[in-house]
C-alpha cells in the first residue's frame, strides 16, 4: 500500500510533468510562429550568398563546380561582385565541374571569382535586356511608388507585380517579348519594398493588404492611355492580383491574370514546409494560433481558393514541380477548379519561379498566344471615366 508521503511524490512529480510537458509544447509553439513570421511575414533584405567559385573562364564558355543548381538546363544569370552574365547551353561536364556558354557579360569575370546563380537572368533594369523604359511614379494608399514603363501600339497594356522578398527584376525576363509584341508594360513596386513606402506593421500581409498598391498602378495605368489591363503575378503578386479582382472597383478593366507560382494559400504554405521539417500537426496548429496572437494573422483571409475559385477571367498558370517554397498543389487545386478557364503549365523539375528559366521559349510562346487571345487589339470595354 503506498504511503501518504509516496503519495505526495507521485502528486508533485506528475504536476512537474505536466508544467514540464505544458512548457515545452509553449517553447515548441513560440518557435514555430517565429518561424511563420520569418517565412510569411518579415521584410528583411537577403544579403547575396556568392557560393560558387568560378574555376575557368573563356571568351565565351563559363566553368563552374557541378550542383544541381549550376547544372540546371535552360537559361540563368551569373552575379559576382562587380559583374553579371547571362549563361545559357551546357557544353560539358564532368565529374566535379559543368561548362556552360556565355549569352552576355557584364564586367570582367575572372577564375577564382565567387559567383551565384540568378533566377532573374537580367542584371538592373529594361535597358539590359534591350527594352527602352521611363521611370514613373504612381500614387497608391502610403504615398508614391516607383515603376518603370515601357510604350507599346496596344491598348491594353500589361502590369507586372513581382514576388514576396523580390524585386521588379523578376518581370525583366519576358520584358522583351512583351514588349516585341506591342502591350504597353509598367513593372511596379509596392510596399515594403526597398524604393516604396514602408507598410505601418513593418510585415508582408500576403497580397491582403498589398493589392490596394496593385490598385493603384492599375488606375496610373489606366490614366495614362490603357483601355484595359492583364496582370501578371509572381508568387504574392499572384495573390495579391487575386484578391484585386476580387475586391477593386477596376476589376472590369482586368481581361486576363498570368499567375506564376502563385501563393493561393499561405495557411497550406505552413503546413507543407513544417511538415517537411517533421514538426508535429498539433505544433504547427499552435504556432499558427500564436502567430495570429501575436501578428494578427488571419488564416481564412490568407486562403484565397474560394475568391479564385469565382474568377470567370482567363488564366494562364505556370508553377514548377519542384517548387520548394509554394507547393505546386495549391496550383494543381486552382487548375481543377476552373479548368474551362485555366491554362495551366505544370513545368517539371522547375523550382520556384523558375518555369522561364527552364524552357524560355515555350514560357514566352505561350504568353504571348494568351496576350494575344485575351487582350490583343482594340478594347471593347467602355470608355474609361478616371473620375470612377
Amino acid at each position: 500500500m503506498m504511503t501518504r508521503r509516496a503519495k505526495r511524490w507521485v502528486k508533485w512529480a506528475t504536476t512537474i510533468t505536466l508544467i514540464v510537458a505544458v512548457a515545452l509544447l509553449a517553447v515548441a509553439g513560440w518557435m514555430q510562429s517565429e518561424q511563420i513570421e520569418s517565412r510569411l511575414l518579415q521584410v528583411s533584405e537577403q544579403p547575396v550568398a556568392y557560393d560558387l567559385e568560378v574555376l575557368a573562364v573563356t571568351s565565351d564558355t563559363v566553368t563552374l563546380p557541378l550542383s544541381k543548381e549550376a547544372e540546371a538546363p535552360g537559361v540563368w544569370g551569373l552575379e559576382w561582385v562587380g559583374g553579371y552574365a547571362v549563361v545559357g547551353e551546357v557544353v560539358a561536364t564532368t565529374e566535379t565541374t559543368v561548362t556552360r556558354e556565355i549569352v552576355m557579360q557584364s564586367g570582367v569575370l575572372r577564375p577564382g571569382a565567387n559567383a551565384v546563380i540568378d533566377r532573374y537572368a537580367v542584371e538592373s533594369n529594361p535597358a539590359d535586356c534591350g527594352v527602352e523604359y521611363t521611370n514613373v511614379f504612381y500614387e497608391g494608399p502610403l504615398g508614391f511608388y516607383p515603376a518603370w514603363s515601357t510604350g507599346g501600339s496596344d491598348d491594353t497594356w500589361v502590369v507586372f507585380m513581382h514576388g514576396r522578398g523580390a524585386s521588379r527584376r523578376e518581370a525583366l525576363r519576358v520584358l522583351p517579348a512583351v514588349a516585341e509584341a506591342g502591350f504597353p508594360t509598367l513593372v511596379i513596386t509596392y510596399r515594403n519594398d526597398q524604393t516604396a513606402p514602408e507598410n505601418p506593421s513593418g510585415r508582408y500581409h500576403n497580397g491582403t493588404e498589398e493589392w490596394a498598391d496593385l490598385e493603384a498602378a492599375v488606375r496610373y495605368a489606366l490614366d495614362e492611355g490603357a483601355e484595359d489591363v492583364v496582370i501578371v503575378g509572381y508568387g504574392m503578386g499572384g495573390a495579391a492580383a487575386i484578391v484585386f479582382v476580387a475586391e477593386s472597383d477596376l476589376s472590369e478593366r482586368v481581361v486576363g491574370l498570368v499567375l506564376d507560382s502563385p501563393l493561393l494559400d499561405a495557411g497550406a504554405v505552413v503546413d507543407d514546409l513544417a511538415g517537411r521539417d517533421d514538426v508535429p500537426g498539433f505544433i504547427i496548429g499552435l504556432g499558427k494560433a500564436l502567430a495570429t496572437l501575436r501578428f494578427g494573422v488571419e488564416w481564412d483571409r490568407l486562403d484565397l481558393t474560394e475568391r479564385a475559385a469565382g474568377l470567370v477571367l482567363p488564366v494562364l498558370l505556370y508553377h514548377g514541380d519542384a517548387d520548394d517554397k509554394i507547393p505546386v498543389r495549391s496550383s494543381d487545386e486552382l487548375a481543377g477548379l476552373l479548368a474551362s478557364v485555366v491554362d495551366f503549365h505544370r513545368v517539371e523539375g522547375a523550382g520556384h519561379g523558375e518555369a522561364w528559366n527552364l524552357d524560355p521559349e515555350a514560357y514566352e510562346a505561350a504568353l504571348i498566344v494568351f496576350l494575344d487571345r485575351v487582350a490583343g487589339g482594340p478594347s471593347n470595354l467602355p470608355a474609361y471615366d478616371p473620375n470612377l
